[in-house]
């Protein structure tokens, strides 16, 4: 219900947008567009906005505001047309008399409220009512649906002042149903009459990619303009974290931890989130490295983990389809390509199915989506759901993310899998280390065990693209090397399968790579993202040191 707003005193930075919505009245009135499609970024305060206007228009007297919410509608059709109409003959009445209770109880049959309609002279509204139980009784879902959404039009006409319509999460409106989901295309396009009505501005809400698809409907074309709800600016999200922390009785970190709020971006939700995380893990004297548990806890099993769910939920269907959709999300996040055939291979799916869950998530803007959060997000669902790890394990994973030493230097290179490539690779990284400062020594076991990994890329991967993807991070005390290809798999198991003194009876000569990479790094690891193989090398940084 639009009553559960968090308070004004915390809704930052949005005056100019609450100021340019509260003029559509009059804007329509003036046979100006009048309806707006209200976008941004999952979390970004689209509702909140909503329910702000509204408890603004609600206290006045200027124009009856009404706000629905598709996300938790039921979207057979003739279950929405009775709930729509009789939330409208609720709120209605409530704003009249001023009383949020009176919306707020759905619960009461709606027949209840009609000697409260009659007395206070709403006769049309009486007629309405029975017009509609008559569709009812017919079950005639078109005109249910007519009079429902009709409605609010009717109550400007015969009231006498504007209805101010709050459409949320108007996309799902497009899952409207009569029997069975996908057996009543079009149903959407029915609010059309109603938004043209110049006594009923229209706000609309929902993903923007499924909005742009529905209003390029020929019904709708030319009626709506948009409106882009951005993100915080830095200085009013750190107020934003201090306020709820001062709430929740907890310390604020100091200004060089609160850096780490660069992460959500802005985003309110996430902000929010984030202190009710450091309430429930009781955290107080807040640093950094406590910021960043809160973050781990809530991206992987808290209010962020859950609302992301939701979201991914919709586009899931089984356990098997589930988990082809993960790995989906992991490819996209590792930034592979999308291209049909061979990812229907990777996942496991039919063309058709891979389509289709494609469309799905990029209606739901998850795809699009590139904030580091979401990724991370997707990342310990990846972990979980296909890797098999424990809640403990996702969130140290997160952590360890963050918690490490922040690189001194980041370089990356692409090297074609072409004769030779491997003494390429070699030279990079000589060329690093050397502006590095490092030990030459320490550079030629570098150089061996990159050389090893590249072969081992270039004869064993079967890779279609036939390149080879290097990233190198210095850090005060240690070096990672990150060698990745696509093509088949394999593990360090499979690698030191065969014992070294059969490979020596044998005359074998190739094979050895991995025994010697364990000898040199300090730490070997091989992740399978999609279809790609990762390869991450750490050694300790040794300066003017003979290894």
């Amino acid at each position: 219900m639009p009553f559960n707003s968090i308070p004004a005193i915390d809704f930052l930075n949005r005056e100019s947008e609450l100021a340019y919505l509260r003029r559509l009245p009059e804007v329509k009135s003036d046979g100006l567009t009048g309806n707006v499609i209200l976008t941004g970024g999952r979390g970004i305060g689209k509702t909140e906005l909503l329910k702000q206007l509204y408890l603004r228009l609600f206290r006045e007297e200027g124009c009856t505001p009404f706000y629905y919410s598709f996300r938790t509608a039921n979207l057979k059709g003739n279950y929405f047309a009775r709930d729509y109409f009789a939330r409208f003959v609720r709120q209605y009445i409530a704003f009249l008399r001023k009383e949020p209770s009176l919306a707020e109880n759905v619960s009461e049959p709606l027949q209840k409220l009609m000697p409260l309609v009659s007395s206070l002279g709403l006769e049309w509204l009486l007629d309405c009512m029975a017009d509609f139980q008559v569709h009812l009784d017919n079950n005639d879902l078109y005109w249910q649906v007519i009079a429902a959404i009709s409605v609010p039009v009717t109550a400007a006409r015969k009231g006498g002042r504007p209805v101010f319509v709050m459409l949320d999460d108007f996309d799902a409106a497009e899952n409207l149903y009569e029997s069975v989901r996908g057996d009543a295309h079009g149903l959407t396009s029915l609010f059309s009459e109603a938004m043209k009505n110049s006594l009923c501005p229209h706000v609309i809400t929902g993903s923007a990619a499924a909005l742009e698809a529905i209003f390029a409907d020929q019904a709708f074309i030319g009626g709506v303009e948009r409106l882009r709800l951005g993100a915080l600016p830095d200085d009013l999200a750190r107020q934003l974290f201090r306020s709820l922390l001062g709430k929740l009785r907890l310390s604020c970190p100091a200004e060089e931890s609160l850096q780490f709020l660069n992460l959500l971006r802005g985003n309110p939700l996430y902000i929010r989130n984030l202190a009710a995380a450091a309430r429930k893990m009781q955290k107080d004297n807040l640093a950094e490295k406590d910021l960043v548990e809160c973050y781990s806890m809530d991206v992987s099993e808290g209010e962020t983990a859950r609302y992301w769910s939701s979201v991914f939920s919709r586009c899931t269907g089984g356990a098997a389809r589930k988990k082809a959709v993960v790995k989906l999300l992991m490819h996209s996040v590792e930034g592979g390509g999308m291209e049909g055939e061979r990812l229907s291979k990777v996942l496991g799916l039919r063309e058709a199915e891979t389509g289709a869950a494609l469309d799905e998530l990029q209606a739901s803007g998850i795809l699009s989506d590139q904030e580091p959060l979401l990724q991370d997000f997707i990342r310990g669902l990846f972990l979980r759901e296909i890797e098999g790890r424990t809640a403990e394990q996702v969130r140290e994973a997160i952590e360890k993310k963050y918690s490490r030493a922040k690189p001194e230097s980041c370089f990356e290179l692409v090297i074609p899998m072409d004769l030779n490539a491997e003494l390429v690779a070699a030279g990079a990284v000589e060329q690093i280390g050397k502006n590095l400062g490092l030990d030459s020594d320490f550079l030629s076991f570098l150089q061996l065990a990159l050389i090893e990994v590249c072969i081992n890329a270039i004869e064993h991967s079967g890779s279609h693209d036939r390149r080879i993807l290097l990233k190198f991070i210095s850090r005060a005390d240690d070096i990672e090397i990150t060698v990745e290809s696509a093509g088949r798999p394999f593990t360090l198991d499979s690698l030191s399968a065969v014992p070294a003194e059969e490979k020596l009876r044998g005359g074998q000569k190739r094979g050895w790579g991995f025994r010697l990479i364990s000898g040199i790094m300090d730490n070997v690891k091989v992740e399978r993202v999609g279809d790609r193989t990762r390869v991450i090398l750490n050694k300790n940084i040794k300066h003017k040191e003979v290894l």
